[in-house]
């Protein structure tokens, strides 16, 4: 999906969308330029979407004459962007979408050469949550076989690179679960080593239930359990029921960040601008469409929430270095 800068320059009319057609300033004289929108990756991906998703509801609800600007910054795993944000003068101009845990994994390799506690954390833009799972045609029927199988042979992930969420996900989850995968790596998304197991390049795959969703609905693979408290998928295990209650901290969040030192009040401007986009209906409509978790969270919750991602992976460290 791509959102052009025609759609969010003249589509801003949002008809029927609820949100106020005017700008409620915080901060006096905020904003009265463009800002610029960070994406972490190239143009196309997960994160690309959500950001673009939002950015008419967004223009919205600022002055005509201040655009919000997708800037995709690829490039060491999302390293040049937080590299960038940090950079950046904490004037609100400046916000970035992050990936974490991968952020996070990518600190404690070295590719961040910054404290990410340093951000002010604006919101939290959702939840992904993880799971296991099979090819349709695979002989494996539940967990049960699978950790049979686990103690005969060391089973084989696909998975995107060490750097990748899906990396650590799959490397704490079969910790978790009694085993050591062995890790298919090299695939460029999500969807690559998801289609790698279908082809039976591995024996499973750990992802998440949003990136599996399609693969779910054309019955190309089957879930064997959820890493969530209580299952979303019917037949499929849960934390609970396997009893590890770690499995439910295996998540990936879509925080939204600013540059150390943003004023409070333009923070909270900032805020309330994005959270408010993630309300309008039309971007609801997309979320279920594309079974996106679009729960918006404070900046305090957003910031709780990468606390504990931060001592989450600072436990499990030598499993994602």
């Amino acid at each position: 999906m791509q959102i052009g800068r025609r759609d969010f320059l003249a589509g801003v009319a949002l008809a029927g969308s609820g949100l106020a057609m005017r700008p409620a300033f915080a901060a006096k004289g905020f904003p009265d330029k463009n800002i610029n929108f960070i994406i972490p990756f190239a143009p196309g991906g997960g994160y690309d979407e959500y950001v673009r998703i939002i950015l008419p509801p967004m223009q919205a609800q600022l002055p005509r004459s201040v655009v919000v600007l997708p800037v995709n910054v690829d490039g060491a795993a999302g390293g040049r962007a937080a590299e960038q944000l940090h950079l950046a003068k904490p004037d609100g101009y400046t916000i970035s979408i992050m990936n974490v845990p991968g952020i996070i994994i990518l600190q404690t390799q070295g590719g961040v050469d910054f404290d990410l506690r340093q951000l002010t954390w604006l919101c939290n833009m959702g939840i992904e949550v993880y799971g296991i799972a099979v090819a349709k045609d695979s002989p494996i029927k539940n967990i049960g076989q699978l950790l049979a199988l686990a103690k005969k042979k060391q089973l084989k992930f696909p998975c995107v690179g060490p750097a990748g969420t899906a990396y650590s996900a799959t490397r704490i989850g079969a910790h978790l679960l009694g085993f050591e995968a062995q890790m298919i790596s090299g695939y460029r998304t999500s969807a690559d080593f998801i289609i790698g197991c279908v082809r039976g390049e591995g024996d499973a795959v750990i992802a998440s239930l949003n990136a599996m969703s399609q693969f779910i609905d054309n019955g190309m693979i089957r879930v064997l359990a959820t890493f969530e408290k209580k299952s979303s998928i019917k037949g499929a295990e849960d934390a609970t029921t396997l009893g590890h209650p770690d499995l439910t901290k295996i998540v990936a969040l879509r925080p939204v960040a600013a540059p150390p030192h943003l004023p409070p009040d333009i923070a909270a401007q900032l805020s309330t601008v994005i959270i408010n986009s993630m309300k309008d209906p039309k971007v609801l409509d997309w979320a279920r469409k594309n079974r996106a978790n679009m729960e918006p969270a404070d900046a305090q919750t957003t910031t709780k929430l990468f606390n504990e991602q931060l001592e989450f992976i600072t436990t499990w460290k030598k499993y994602v270095t």
